[in-house]
């Protein structure tokens, strides 16, 4: 016969009695005087400014003010605003690819040599001008205005010219693209 003390009761308890789950529940909680609640589901839907453009005058406005958008970014610092600009490319042709068409040129830009940036910022001096041109991008800082420009394709810097149009008032950058394959193209 086995006999039964009062510890040997509570350790056959502790086995019979289910286990505690890993992850406590609400109702495994223990009560405390503080009430947990939440607002999911129960704020309004947040509604889409973004409208889709039905034709194709609205699409154009709608790039036009998203370009706008984009182009006040860093204009708040000091009072400065960002210059407009243009951006165009440009290749050399001579007559043998122009009448001959005996060269590897295309129309394409994939045939350019180089990218023409157009900065432009009137009420400003050459002298008041700061340049900083890498392989992907170009900032220029003036008295006036601030520009940060991502390039579309890399360049190389040691190559490229930059020159002052002092009838237009603007910071002319021929920038020399430097693409991986251009033995190909030229």
């Amino acid at each position: 016969m086995v006999e039964f003390t009062p510890l040997a009761i509570e350790k056959l308890a502790e086995l019979l009695k289910p286990p505690e789950p890993d992850v406590l529940q609400g109702e495994d909680l223990p009560v405390t005087d503080y009430q947990i609640t939440s607002n999911r589901g129960k704020l309004p839907p947040v509604e889409i400014v973004k409208k889709t453009p039905r034709n194709i005058e609205e699409f154009e406005e709608q790039q036009t003010r998203e370009a706008e958008e984009l182009g006040k970014i860093g204009a708040g610092i000091d009072n400065r605003k960002t210059p407009e600009y243009t951006m165009n490319y440009q290749q050399s042709v001579t007559a043998e690819d122009v009448f001959l068409q005996i060269g590897p040129k295309t129309p394409s830009s994939a045939s350019c040599e180089n990218l023409i940036v157009r900065i432009k910022m009137p009420g400003d001096k050459k002298e008041n001008v700061e340049l900083a041109v890498d392989t992907t991008s170009v900032a220029v800082n003036s008295s006036q205005y601030t520009l940060m420009l991502p390039l579309p394709h890399a360049i190389n810097p040691d190559l490229s010219k930059a020159t002052w149009d002092s009838e237009e008032q603007s910071l002319v950058l021929i920038l020399k693209l430097d693409r991986e394959f251009d033995f190909v193209n030229f």
